[in-house]
């Protein structure tokens, strides 16, 4: 049986990358989890039709990397070394292949919990190419994955807020989030923004009703907001209501479902500019 978390943190050694792995230490300090840091392994091929020239180029470069990898994490680490209780157990990790594929096998073989990246939004040609790995591995990950923007930080308590589209698993996934970041005293804003069409005022009050009479203690409060363009309310109530991670359930759809109806749970991958936690449907 499982007891201890286990976080996976892909690094491509940018500085949005190391901020990642500072902020996850700090996450895994907290909760006591273990972190799994990866790279993946691009191979220059172009010495690749001579195969002992080829397999010495990979395992010279896999050799650097390693060196690099491990110079990284010490980096990331020193950076916020001095506000550690105790130090995460952390297991450095270098495979070749796709980036997105890898990092959701690596998930799957090593029964990660949560999948922590680093993105820097689509402010460039670059930026987009990150936000696009970020977005495709929230969309194949077999587990929760927290996107944190860069110079993204942890304060000692945190305002969550959770999108809700009322689905029935929303109390559970609110109690898994409550749960994970208890450490840092949290207070829930949890929000629903309505289509025209859209009469869920009664699910909102159940949850209300529900939490009130559950668990009175839990610091949280319920919000129902008419929607224009949902991105940009979301940051704005991210804003004016000071929050500090966002919290969006992703359900399964079918393919066909899909075709349909717009995630935005990829799109706020892009454009947040705080921690995205993106929980799916039976993970």
């Amino acid at each position: 049986m499982k007891i201890t978390t286990k976080i996976l943190v892909p690094v491509d050694f940018s500085k949005c990358s190391e901020n990642a792995l500072s902020f996850a230490i700090a996450l895994a300090d907290k909760i006591k989890a273990n972190i799994e840091v990866l790279y993946v392994q691009a191979i220059d091929t172009s010495n690749m039709e001579n195969p002992v020239i080829g397999l010495t180029v990979i395992q010279e470069q896999i050799s650097q990397s390693r060196k690099r990898l491990i110079k990284f994490v010490q980096n990331a680490t020193e950076n916020i070394r001095s506000t550690l209780g105790e130090h995460p157990s952390i297991q450095n990790n270098i495979e070749i292949g796709r980036i997105e594929a890898t990092i959701c096998n690596v998930a799957t073989e090593k029964e990660i919990d949560y999948i922590l990246m680093g993105t820097q939004g689509e402010n460039s040609t670059l930026d987009k190419y990150l936000g696009s790995v970020a977005s495709n591995v929230i969309k194949n990950a077999p587990c929760p994955v927290l996107v944190i923007p860069e110079n993204s930080d942890f304060e000692k308590k945190l305002v969550i807020g959770y999108a809700t589209e009322l689905m029935d698993a929303d109390p559970f996934e609110i109690w898994k989030t409550i749960k994970l970041f208890k450490p840092f005293q949290p207070e829930i804003k949890c929000v629903h923004f309505k289509e025209k069409q859209d009469n869920k005022e009664d699910k909102i009050k159940e949850m209300e009703h529900y939490f009130s009479e559950t668990a009175p203690e839990i610091n949280i409060e319920f919000y129902s907001l008419s929607v224009k363009d949902k991105v940009n309310d979301m940051n704005d109530f991210i804003i004016e209501h000071n929050v500090d991670i966002l919290v969006m359930y992703k359900p399964n759809r079918t393919y066909f479902d899909s075709m349909f109806h717009k995630s935005y749970t990829q799109k706020m991958a892009k454009h947040t500019k705080i921690p995205l936690l993106v929980i799916k449907e039976g993970k």
